[in-house]
């Protein structure tokens, strides 16, 4: 396994500077209502720089980093809540895909749920400038894929359709909780 104190910016130095956030700097609520569907809020007061293009990072601190992602466009908050859906195995607007579902099913096995949710960040590299691809979204989507390519091959996170248990990941697996212990 690879170490927790790992910087992606010294993986991948071009990223640049990064910001973190916790979950809820993002998202105000994630309950499940009682027709079973998520119900998820975002903040009013969010950062900024969720309406910027760039790379992202989930982070657990038991779990370590589970996902790698990017956002081409203003949509890192949208993206956010599919992620959550498919953490909790609860879609409705996502599609569940195979690596999030085997996530999902240890996440839950291992006792972990919304509760948990508090101790998620994100890690974000806003991309610089898209003005190096001027009326270019293709090549910029391209570029930004590439980056996230890079980045999924170094630290081999679980739920990253890349993900490859036999090698080293930056992705940890706990043991179960102890239901019985306060």
């Amino acid at each position: 396994m690879l170490n927790n104190t790992m910087l992606i910016s010294e993986v991948f130095p071009p990223l640049g500077k990064s910001v973190r956030y916790n979950f809820y700097d993002i998202f105000a609520f994630v309950r499940v209502a009682d027709s079973g569907k998520l119900k998820i809020s975002l903040r009013r007061d969010r950062p900024a720089e969720v309406k910027k293009s760039g790379i992202y990072v989930w982070h657990h601190p038991d779990w370590g980093y589970f996902y790698v992602g990017i956002a081409a466009a203003d949509n890192f908050t949208e993206r956010w809540n599919k992620h959550i859906q498919k953490l909790l195995d609860n879609c409705s607007s996502a599609k569940q895909m195979a690596n999030w579902k085997a996530f999902a099913d240890r996440f839950k096995a291992a006792g972990y749920g919304l509760d948990d949710f508090k101790d998620i960040t994100l890690r974000f590299f806003p991309v610089a400038s898209r003005t190096e691809f001027p009326g270019e979204e293709a090549a910029f989507k391209k570029y930004l894929e590439d980056l996230e390519t890079r980045i999924v091959g170094i630290i081999n996170p679980a739920c990253n359709k890349e993900y490859d248990p036999a090698r080293r990941s930056a992705t940890r697996f706990p043991e179960p909780r102890n239901p019985n212990v306060d």
